[in-house]
């Protein structure tokens, strides 16, 4: 169904609930709202459910990285993963409130379910556009890192070959290419468990190990503090925590929606304490030999390859999601020839035909072998994604959109504080793209020397 068409049918849903609660309420109409409350409660997630959609939307692959961040900031590492935790949780809420339009009665009602329809009723013309966009970088960019996780884990585990890091990087994306069949969410929503489940046993197995040589931790090793690094490194964090575009959707799941501020809360403090523990543990155990993907660090053997066999397997099935979604947005995007006296006969019209469509993902799927063979540095890259398109959808977007479309319901505070984030937004995206470009310039140097 297209943006208008979906915008079309939730402001028809809209008038009507508005003229039944302006009427006196009749028993057909509270047997109506009582039904279609019953039947929505069917489906709607619990507190703990939710808990663990927000907390498995901000956790992933990223947290590997978190002791390299800490490797480049020290304790100011830390201290910018809990503000960015603060942060983007506070966006989250402000997103999440843009969802809501008031009847005049003062009842919230939602009349938005994405973040894709956020943007189009923050610009109807090129919001949704800019978001779609913003959202297909960042996705073809987390597809781009795991192809450069699997090229850097296969290169570590296997030593004794001859075969580059870009070779296997190849190598990987051939395996990967069995996802341009996929057909729906259906296909690919067992993925998912099974994804946490990997991502959960290697945070385990690496801690243990660190508490296991706690001999080797030395509060006193903790770098310095050194603005040039911090500005690469804070980039890694936002990526970890630009959960933003999955937001409407988890908060429009829950049986209780008032909650879900809450929930944010106590879900933001476990996650945040998961990505510090992790990664403070995880540099004292190696300090100064911190690679960006922890797990290389352990020593040749079972241990070493079990795990990094493990990594493996996480990234190719965190792979599938993205890629997926990256999909689903180049095949859903409508080129109008015209205008339309009905916005419903745009659904079907000037999308891709099976061939094409098939085309485009073997394209999707090439791009990001070729982005991930000429940048094989996974920390980096993340870096780079985080500074600039993580800067955009974690904090840059909400705060922009939250300011018009809940001005006339705004405090002179609330503008105060959207107005900060959305700057604090800009500078650190600037700030994060000249330091990670730097830091990229700096490796090739090296390598060329």
């Amino acid at each position: 169904m297209s943006i208008e068409l979906r915008l079309l049918l939730k402001r028809k849903i809209f008038t009507a609930y508005n003229l039944i609660n302006s009427e006196d309420n009749s028993e057909e109409n509270e047997e109506v709202l009582a039904f279609g409350e019953a039947e929505e409660d069917y489906t709607k997630t619990s507190y703990l459910h939710t808990f663990w959609n927000i907390f498995n939307a901000n956790q992933g692959v990223a947290i590997l990285a978190m002791p390299y961040v800490i490797k480049n900031g020290g304790y100011a590492a830390i201290f910018s993963i809990i503000a960015v935790a603060v942060i983007s949780n506070f966006t989250n809420k402000r997103l999440v409130d843009c969802l809501y339009e008031y009847t005049e009665q003062g009842e919230k009602f939602r009349v938005r379910s994405s973040y894709v329809e956020i943007g189009e009723a923050f610009a109807p013309k090129y919001g949704h556009h800019l978001v779609n966009a913003a959202q297909m970088f960042e996705q073809v960019s987390y597809c781009t890192l795991l192809l450069i996780l699997c090229g850097s884990i296969l290169e570590s585990t296997f030593p004794f070959t001859s075969l580059s890091q870009s070779d296997w990087t190849a190598i990987a994306a051939i395996a990967l290419l069995p996802n341009v069949l996929l057909k729906s969410l259906a296909d690919v929503s067992w993925v998912s468990f099974i994804t946490v489940i990997i991502g959960e046993v290697i945070y385990l197995i690496v801690f243990f190990y660190g508490f296991w040589h706690h001999q080797r931790w030395d509060v006193a090793s903790m770098p310095p503090f050194a603005l040039k690094k911090l500005g690469a490194a804070v980039g890694i964090v936002v990526v970890s925590y630009s959960s933003q575009p999955y937001m409407p959707a988890i908060e429009g799941s829950m049986q209780h929606p008032s909650r879900f501020n809450s929930v944010m809360d106590v879900t933001y403090i476990a996650v945040t304490f998961v990505k510090v523990f992790f990664g403070f543990t995880g540099y004292l155990t190696f300090t100064h030999d911190t690679d960006q993907v922890i797990t290389n660090n352990l020593p040749e053997g079972v241990l070493h390859i079990t795990v990094n066999l493990l990594v493996l397997f996480l990234a190719v099935t965190s792979y599938t999601i993205p890629v997926y979604t990256v999909f689903d947005i180049l095949e859903n995007i409508s080129f109008p020839c015209g205008q339309m006296d009905n916005p419903s006969d745009a659904k079907g019209k000037d999308k891709l035909s099976y061939i094409q469509a098939l085309v485009a993902r073997l394209c999707v799927i090439s791009f990001t072998l070729l982005v991930g063979v000429l940048i094989p540095h996974f920390g980096l890259y993340m870096a780079l994604v985080g500074s600039f398109t993580g800067m955009c959808l974690a904090f840059i977007f909400p705060a922009l959109f939250h300011m018009k479309i809940c001005y006339s319901r705004m405090e002179w505070y609330d503008f105060f504080i959207d107005s900060f984030v959305a700057i604090f937004g800009v500078v650190g995206a600037i700030i994060g793209c000249h330091f990670s470009v730097l830091a990229l310039i700096s490796v090739y140097q090296k390598h060329d020397l």
